[in-house]
């Protein structure tokens, strides 16, 4: 399989399965089910899970339909991937009544006594994949300028 085969791959898994991966997660007492959530917070919550489905979704057919331009499409799908993930890294510096963690306040998981937050070990996972096939991309030729 070349380069770029396995490049358009890992770049599916991360859009369709990091948008699976999100409903599975968040469709859930502890997010969208929870009775303590203000209903129209569920909508958004809802909405945004909708939107990233249809986004990665769109994001998966340019990647593989044929086109004359596909590092352009590349491009889109790594984009779309980056914009879905790196803001569970800030979102509660710009919104300091947010949280990281989705459990009960003070049963945070801990690693030899560090906080430890799942759902950030999973965006910088995914951010990693992200990386891993845009490189493949690069070495493959994809997704360099042309000369």
């Amino acid at each position: 399989m070349s380069r770029i085969k396995v490049a358009k791959s890992l770049m599916t898994f991360v859009l369709l399965g990091g948008s699976l991966l999100s409903f599975v997660l968040d469709w859930s007492p502890n997010h969208l089910l929870n009775p303590l959530w203000h209903p129209h917070a569920r909508f958004h919550g809802a909405l945004l899970l909708f939107l990233v489905a249809g986004v990665s979704m769109t994001a998966t057919w340019l990647l593989w339909r044929r086109s004359k331009e596909p590092k352009v499409a590349f491009q889109v799908a790594v984009a779309v991937s980056v914009a879905y993930w790196t803001p569970l890294f800030y979102i509660p510096f710009l919104l300091p009544s947010s949280t990281w963690w989705a459990g009960r306040p003070g049963a945070e998981p801990r690693v030899d006594g560090m906080l430890v937050y799942p759902n950030l070990i999973v965006a910088g996972l995914f951010l990693l994949l992200t990386v891993a096939a845009y490189r493949l991309a690069s070495a493959g030729r994809l997704v360099k300028e042309d000369a």
